[in-house]
């Protein structure tokens, strides 16, 4: 876990990780959202709506839950608290992708302890989502 301080941040600082989604990470997250929409079930039903032959769409809410990751272990770490998220769906997630979350400070708004974050969650070289994320950096 990081754990920057607001005088430790800077305009263009990075930080990314790497996340696997597999069969037990959709499992788990339907387990807890109740959602059982065909298109995260059904692989037929999916390639159907999706016009794809790559089966079911992972939940894009499961891959928008690492931002949480990225501002709570990363980027700024221990003193985070998420202020607000502004999220975008690009392209469907499946099963076996490997994301690369990358956060980058945008701004600082020292007088409110805030940061701002640009987000791109990318499978390969390809932006599956983006994000923009204020998050306050709290000691």
């Amino acid at each position: 876990m990081r754990e920057y301080k607001l005088k430790d941040i800077y305009k263009g600082l990075c930080e990314s990780f790497e996340v696997k989604i597999t069969p037990e990470l959709e499992n788990k997250f339907r387990d807890i959202t109740q959602d059982l929409n065909l298109l995260h079930i059904d692989d037929e039903f999916a390639n159907e709506i999706l016009g794809s032959n790559k089966g079911h769409a992972a939940f894009g809410m499961l891959t928008a839950s690492f931002l949480s990751t990225l501002a709570g272990m990363y980027l700024p770490g221990r003193y985070s608290l998420i202020h607000s998220v502004e999220v975008s769906f690009i392209k469907p997630v499946y099963a076996g992708d490997v994301l690369l979350i990358k956060g980058v400070v945008d701004e600082i708004y020292e007088e409110l302890r805030m940061i701002k974050l640009k987000v791109n969650i990318c499978r390969l070289d390809e932006v599956v989502c983006k994000a923009k994320m204020k998050v306050l950096v709290m000691k």
